[in-house]
């Protein structure tokens, strides 16, 4: 599974999103996780329709929300297992 992580070195949600996300998917060798800082990449992001942060995209599949607590991110990831 490859996860996309949407977030800004300046922002503090961020942070913790990426924190809660790392520490879950360390547990999963099968899950990729790309990290994507909007502030370099704005075009990307855009395309990608990413309107928020800190997001996450699977398959299409986007999750941003002011604050992404640990059971939204397990809950995002169940949701696209095979």
């Amino acid at each position: 599974m490859h996860i996309c992580l949407y977030k800004s070195s300046f922002c503090p949600r961020c942070y913790v999103t990426k924190k809660y996300l790392l520490e879950i998917t360390a547990q999963h060798p099968d899950i990729d996780v790309e990290i994507i800082d909007v502030a370099t990449e704005p075009r990307r992001s855009w395309n990608e329709g990413v309107r928020m942060i800190p997001a996450l995209k699977i398959d299409g599949d986007i999750l941003s929300a002011l604050f992404i607590s640990r059971t939204d991110i397990t809950d995002f990831i169940n949701k696209h297992k095979r």
